[in-house]
């Protein structure tokens, strides 16, 4: 039974492969310059969350589809990874996520210069499950916090053909990222923005990171968002495998949402769950209320 699905899994990978796009495909449109489109955008976002004093919080849900759990158990690690509860502190970097799922906890707290995970309150030290961790929560924030993201690691910034999808025209920015996601010292993403709104629409990547990622690529459309503050943040998204395979992997969506409680490190740090002004969930929102 396994070995019919190894096969029937390689055949697919082999009928359905893909390419990550790449400069000189085509002439680049004339116009802005990719750092004038990345500009604007950041603008239209709220500006740099990175100056950001207080913290951001969050709350999500949503569901992996089948076949990405079969393909990427340790990266899609759903027995946890379903619901979170996530709290961000620009300001010094803190990134805390509480997932949870059928099988109970998941712990993890990111810094600029650590990472810890937690399954169910006890620490782990595995290489492969921190490797995996570290690529997926550095997706998740970008996801999570837009443009922003892109700021201090982005090496070069290329603009690539525009793209019309349902009648709307999108701006293309290829980026290279140095260090990439978790622990890939590169990786690549490509920004599709709106060319009327300048909101981000698409972020198409690379996941170097992880043994089993590697040479893959996948992306994600953010289909609603809202306003917090002075601040617009997606709250709806669809993550596809677009290479060397095409399936629908996870989508999900923010169902709280909130500004500057005031935790310290200390609330968000224990393995046991969030304490203090950190404990609540994050405040529920309108679904694309913007």
């Amino acid at each position: 039974m396994a070995r019919s699905i190894v096969l029937a899994l390689g055949s697919l990978l082999l009928a359905s492969c893909a390419t990550f796009p790449r400069p000189g495909d085509a002439p680049p449109p004339d116009g802005p310059s990719a750092q004038a489109i990345f500009d604007r955008s950041l603008e239209a976002h709220g500006g740099d969350l990175r100056r950001h004093a207080g913290d951001i919080n969050l709350s999500t849900d949503g569901r992996w589809y089948r076949l990405i759990q079969r393909i990427q158990p340790v990266v899609t690690d759903t027995g946890f990874r379903v619901k979170s509860e996530e709290r961000y502190r620009p300001a010094d970097g803190l990134y805390a996520v509480r997932h949870t799922g059928p099988d109970g906890t998941k712990h993890v707290v990111r810094t600029p210069d650590d990472l810890r995970v937690a399954y169910n309150g006890t620490t782990t030290q595995d290489e492969v499950t921190l490797a995996a961790t570290a690529m997926t929560n550095d997706a998740f924030r970008m996801f999570h916090f837009g443009p922003s993201f892109f700021l201090g690691r982005t090496t070069a910034l290329e603009r690539l053909p525009d793209a019309r999808e349902r009648g709307r025209r999108y701006h293309r920015l290829l980026a290279t990222l140095q260090p990439g996601f978790g622990r890939a010292a590169r990786d690549q993403a490509v920004l599709w923005i709106d060319a009327d709104n300048a909101r981000l629409y698409r972020i198409h990547q690379t996941l170097e990171g992880f043994p089993s990622t590697r040479g893959a690529h996948v992306d994600t459309t953010f289909l609603a968002y809202t306003r917090a503050g002075p601040y617009l943040f997606p709250v709806q998204f669809l993550e596809r495998v677009r290479g060397p395979l095409r399936i629908k992997a996870h989508e999900w969506h923010v169902t709280g949402l909130d500004l500057d409680r005031g935790w310290s490190a200390a609330d968000v740090t224990d393995p046991a769950g969030f304490t203090g002004p950190a404990a609540a969930p994050a405040a529920p929102r309108l679904q694309g209320d913007d």
